[in-house]
């Protein structure tokens, strides 16, 4: 859940997360849309995924609490191994994540430019790993970070290592170049049958295993002004795509920011005289849709509609 998420954010669903899963015994009954449904509002949904392969993976294989075996648990990378491991174990393995980068990089003065910046630094943190308190080492390296060695405004006067630091307090804050998010666009069917819409599950890889009605691609724009006639493109083939002939009315817009892009929906509604089968979806009331995992995106159509 801390992978690309701030700690206050987690905490509720952590909690939550804890009161229907208490141990790792109960959590292996968990299945994939359960995991979801604690999980939705979260973001990064392949999280979810990966924690229900976790637990897939650890029913047929033992929990050994080492840097090297825990590495072979979907989800977890080198930095969430080592972290574990050196925590629970004190084993003497390095840990780093952009904190610690930062440090090093400013008291052993190595510039991000440097094209092998990732290599020396991880050098240097395994030369600098205690054999023995590694778990208290590295946690004073995140402290130091976040109070006193800060990415924008550094206090170098109370830094208990200022005296090996070679930028002497000199330093030069890198900024980070703003990527302009891309501006995507793309309709959503709201295909109606009496009381009963269509609805399925996402194959799309960002939003993987939640409940959605029928969605287009996206298609990147340069101008929102360019909508009117992309939507009427997507619209044409997509209704040719599955012989609906049905007129459809646009009910309203819905815009969303994820993480690279920008994304405005145009939500068109389809009423049918029959219902029709569509791959991949199933009809449903909207009630039942609601008690199903679902996006913030899609939890925003729901309400708009």
């Amino acid at each position: 859940m801390l992978q690309q998420t701030v700690v206050n954010t987690v905490i509720p669903y952590y909690r939550k997360f804890l009161k229907k899963w208490p141990n790792l015994k109960s959590f292996y009954k968990a299945e994939l849309e359960e995991i979801l449904m604690i999980w939705q509002g979260l973001g990064y949904y392949q999280r979810a995924k990966k924690l229900h392969e976790a637990k897939e993976f650890l029913k047929i294989n033992k929990l050994v609490i080492h840097s090297t075996d825990l590495i072979k648990i979907p989800g977890l990378g080198k930095y969430t191994a080592n972290s574990i491991s050196a925590i629970l174990k004190d084993e003497p393995c390095a840990v780093v994540d952009g904190n610690v980068e930062r440090i090093l990089s400013r008291v052993f003065k190595i510039s991000r430019s440097d094209k092998r910046f990732k290599k020396k630094i991880y050098q240097i943190a395994e030369k600098l790993t205690p054999r023995k308190n590694n778990r208290y080492y590295f946690q004073s390296l995140m402290d130091l970070a976040n109070i006193v060695c800060k990415s924008k405004a550094p206090n170098c006067i109370l830094c208990p290592v200022k005296k090996y630091c070679l930028t002497n307090g000199n330093i030069v804050l890198e900024e980070k170049k703003r990527v302009k998010r891309k501006s995507k666009t793309g309709v959503i069917f709201l295909v109606r049958f009496q009381n009963l819409f269509l609805a399925g599950i996402s194959k799309k890889k960002i939003l993987q295993g939640l409940y959605q009605m029928p969605i287009s691609n996206y298609f990147e724009i340069k101008l929102f002004s360019e909508n009117l006639s992309v939507h009427k493109k997507i619209i044409s083939s997509w209704k040719k795509t599955h012989g609906i002939h049905n007129k459809y009315k646009i009910l309203d817009s819905i815009e969303h920011n994820f993480t690279h892009f920008h994304l405005k929906l145009l939500v068109v509604e389809i009423i049918l005289d029959k219902k029709i089968n569509l791959d991949n979806y199933n009809w449903m009331t909207m009630n039942a849709l609601e008690k199903k995992p679902l996006s913030s995106l899609m939890r925003k159509v729901i309400t708009k509609i």
